[in-house]
């Protein structure tokens, strides 16, 4: 078809080739059933059958895409007709349907169509740029502006929406998180896939006995188990992933980080990470951390939320192992110098034709700013084990003699410590407070100068700021203590779920274990986990010992 720009019927009427362009977005809410693809097409063609010098030549539809961009490909088809000189009209319900971006829409109006001599035609805006009247240059702009205006305070609303229902515990994602189901009966509510269930416990369980990412995902591709994209699919949903892959994925140690990190697997739902700056920019963005929505114990867990905090640890010191081993050590990562408190690293030493593994202060290693600390790999090991299982003797012995202890006493006990450590901090915020109020008078007095002023009252302002934060920290923990109705005895069980133990492990000694420092003099110290919960235990026995006597 060529161009027919000068094409004259019997009346010596200049004949207009027409496309028609209809567009339907999600965002037209109410209005869906009148603007639907459907009645606009009726409606143009309802106005070419009563204008007999314009010939409908094409059609061309955009359903379910926004009018704050011409990047549809509807619209692409259109502008490709008028490219090509295959049409010299564009027809379209009303000027929303073109767009509802006032600037590109003028840019096309104003710009474009004219400059390729388009004759553009909005319907039921009574807008014909071949008939333009008085005041159209001014009516045209408004019209656009406030479509413009409508978009903005609609996606305004959306968001807001959107906000209220992500705190509400409503899933949003279009897909769920691998391990988890949309309820048929709730599309915004998660339910266990217990198939996938089964591999995220397999992952958190290996981790936890020292497999790296790598070597879990290995494993799973070994075993034909399909990585969640594919899983997906072969569910029978349309999923596409953002990320290249190859057309036959396979498991990969970022996959298996991405889980291990993810808190919807201890039943915390954390949405809206990504978003757009606002609705004319369409690129995806990272948010910042405090625009985050998170929902705690929303849905039902797939991991304990102990576990899932110790993997967290384990990640944050995650550590490497020989090629020729399948885990990390059980002490890797955990091992830190008593003196200068760096990390201390394996090395190994042949003699007779044996090889003998001793762990050594980094910082010696690297530039002898600190002794050696040598320890032997199997003696130290002998002697965690031991304080191990000394420490889970002394956890069970508290807790049978306790026996069902009272949850109030629990509760009075860890308020008391609570409230001093509030008073403290509220006594230390009044001390730096009433240092800052005296500098202005050393300044009158001339005992400071206005840059040493200036430094010190910033100094104390960010100090004020700081014990601010931990005051808070403490009053909102106050506040879950008080809303508690039963003893935790998670710690507890943590510990005897490992009194039988009779060799040292990489999961035991994660589960267990925060720190151990190793001093020159060969003393190790071992912070155990849950160490302030031990202490408090020991505190409640010791006054029901003063009680009973």
């Amino acid at each position: 078809m060529g161009a027919y720009f000068n094409s004259e019927n019997d009346n010596n009427s200049i004949l207009y080739y027409a496309i028609a362009y209809y567009r339907l977005s999600k965002d037209d809410g109410s209005r869906s059933e009148s603007d639907s693809i459907l009645n606009q097409r009726k409606l143009v063609r309802n106005y070419i059958s009563s204008h007999d010098n314009i010939i409908l030549v094409d059609e061309a539809y955009d359903d379910g895409y926004t009018g704050t961009n011409y990047d549809r490909p509807g619209f692409m088809t259109v502008m490709d007709a008028v490219n090509a000189g295959k049409v010299n009209c564009v027809i379209v319900k009303d000027l929303s349907r073109l767009g509802r971006e006032y600037i590109e829409t003028g840019k096309y109006l104003e710009m474009v169509f004219p400059e390729k001599g388009i004759r553009f035609i909005a319907i039921n805006d009574d807008f014909d740029s071949d008939h333009s009247r008085s005041g159209d240059d001014i009516i045209i702009p408004v019209k656009n502006i406030m479509n413009e205006a409508y978009c903005r305070e609609l996606s305004k609303k959306l968001r807001k929406q959107f906000k209220i229902q992500r705190s509400n515990g409503e899933f949003l994602g279009a897909f769920a998180c691998y391990g988890y189901l949309k309820d048929p009966d709730d599309k915004h509510k998660l339910i266990i896939d217990e198939y996938a269930a089964e591999v995220v416990k397999i992952i958190f369980a290996m981790k936890l006995q020292g497999s790296s990412p790598a070597d879990i995902a290995v494993f799973l591709n070994h075993e034909g188990i399909l990585p969640p994209s594919e899983y997906k699919k072969s569910r029978g949903l349309n999923y596409k992933s953002g990320l290249k892959s190859a057309e036959n994925s396979k498991w990969s140690h970022m996959t298996i980080r991405n889980i291990l990190a993810n808190p919807v697997y201890k039943g915390d739902l954390v949405q809206g990470k990504r978003g757009t700056p606002n609705y004319k920019l369409k690129k995806m963005r990272d948010r910042k951390t405090e625009e985050w929505v998170t929902v705690i114990q929303n849905h039902e867990p797939i991991v304990e939320a102990c576990m899932f905090d110790l993997v967290q640890r384990m990640l944050e010191r995650d550590t490497r192992k020989s090629p020729l081993e399948n885990t990390v050590q059980p002490l890797a990562g955990l091992l830190f110098c008593g003196d200068c408190k760096r990390g201390m690293c394996r090395r190994s030493v042949s003699r007779n034709n044996k090889k003998f593994f001793y762990y050594v202060c980094s910082n010696n290693k690297k530039s002898n700013e600190c002794s050696s600390h040598s320890f032997e790999q199997g003696k130290l090991e002998k002697t965690v084990l031991r304080a191990i299982q000394k420490q889970i003797n002394l956890v069970v012995e508290i807790d049978e003699l306790l026996g069902d202890i009272n949850g109030s006493t629990v509760m009075i006990r860890k308020l008391q410590g609570l409230d001093l450590r509030i008073a403290e901090k509220m006594k230390e915020i009044d001390s730096y407070q009433d240092f800052r109020m005296k500098l202005y008078e050393s300044l009158a007095s001339e005992v400071l100068d206005r840059d040493e002023y200036d430094f010190m009252r910033q100094k104390y302002t960010g100090m004020i700021q700081t014990a601010r934060e931990a005051l808070e920290n403490l009053q909102k923990e106050r506040e879950e203590i008080l809303k508690e109705t039963t003893v935790d005895r998670t710690w507890i069980e943590q510990f005897i779920r490992y009194k039988n133990i009779t060799e040292l492990s990489r999961e035991v000694v994660v589960t267990l274990i925060d720190k151990i420092y190793i001093f020159e003099d060969k003393r190790i110290q071992i912070k155990f986990n849950y160490s302030d919960e031990f202490a408090l235990f020991q505190e409640l026995l010791k006054q029901s010992e003063r009680e009973v006597v």
